[in-house]
């Protein structure tokens, strides 16, 4: 019984929120410096986009210069340990 009742209130609870959801979202419509906002928004998200773009390839670029000069400095470490060795 206290089953049926959870579901009937869930039940109605979503009902309530789809209808009032409807009510709200019938307005009176989209004008046109709002859809000028919205067209000038989604140019600017384009352009934020192409710069987080440029962004990470540059990243991945810099990484590679870090993974070669720290492969550089291991060669170094590798050769100056040989040396350590012989010289002793």
């Amino acid at each position: 019984m206290a089953k049926m009742k959870n579901l009937f209130f869930v039940i109605l609870t979503l009902v309530v929120l789809g209808g009032s959801t409807f009510l709200v979202g019938c307005g009176g419509g989209v004008d046109e410096e709002q859809i000028q906002q919205l067209n000038d928004l989604k140019a600017e998200v384009d352009a934020l986009q192409a710069r987080v773009n440029a962004m990470n390839d540059e990243k991945s670029g810099l990484q590679k210069q870090i993974a070669d000069q720290e492969a550089i400095i291991k060669e170094w470490q590798g050769i100056a340990e040989g040396l350590r060795k012989n010289c002793q």
